[in-house]
């Protein structure tokens, strides 16, 4: 069932992006959609629970700054930086995708369990970049100095954060 899913999942995130991005959908590198869709959901559970008090400021951002260096190590095992520079778009699309479902069904209520162990998955499998990248697939890549790229990540990942609240406040 949950690989039915996440099947399902992945193939309407494709579709949805595929419609505004048809010629560069073969370009891109299934391991990081399916690390954009994770980083999309995670984010969307984390202001969801810091709309709701569970988190605070600092935690929901220490989670998106985390869940987006997770998804730039994933990606660039994959990839190298040229090909993530000039397909940034392409896969920020799906990202907004996962993150606007998944908002989408915990506002609704249709969030479920079987929602939330696919998050647990998606967890599981974005995180384990940040305890197993090595040296090599940073150099192979592109990326000359991890702590400056994990800078430039987290600064990006605070714009995103500072975008999404003064949505949430606009919408108020």
């Amino acid at each position: 069932m949950k690989k039915i899913l996440t099947i399902f999942l992945l193939l309407t995130a494709i579709s949805t992006s595929a419609q505004s991005s048809n010629k560069n959908l073969l370009e891109l590198d299934p391991n990081i959609i399916a690390a954009a869709n994770c980083n999309g959901a995670l984010f969307a559970v984390s202001m969801v629970n810091f709309e709701n008090g569970i988190l605070n400021e600092q935690r929901a951002r220490v989670m998106l700054r985390t869940t987006t260096l997770a998804f730039w190590l994933t990606a660039t095992k994959h990839q190298n930086v040229q090909h993530l520079a000039e397909y940034a778009n392409d896969y920020d699309e799906f990202f907004s995708d996962s993150y606007e479902r998944t908002y989408d069904d915990l506002i609704d209520g249709n969030y479920t369990w079987d929602s939330q162990a696919e998050v647990d998955v998606c967890t599981a499998r974005i995180f384990d970049p940040l305890t197993s990248v090595t040296a090599q697939d940073m150099q192979r890549s592109g990326v000359k100095d991890y702590f400056q790229f994990s800078a430039a990540i987290s600064a990006e990942a605070d714009k995103r954060f500072d975008y999404i609240l003064k949505l949430m406040e606009a919408m108020q």
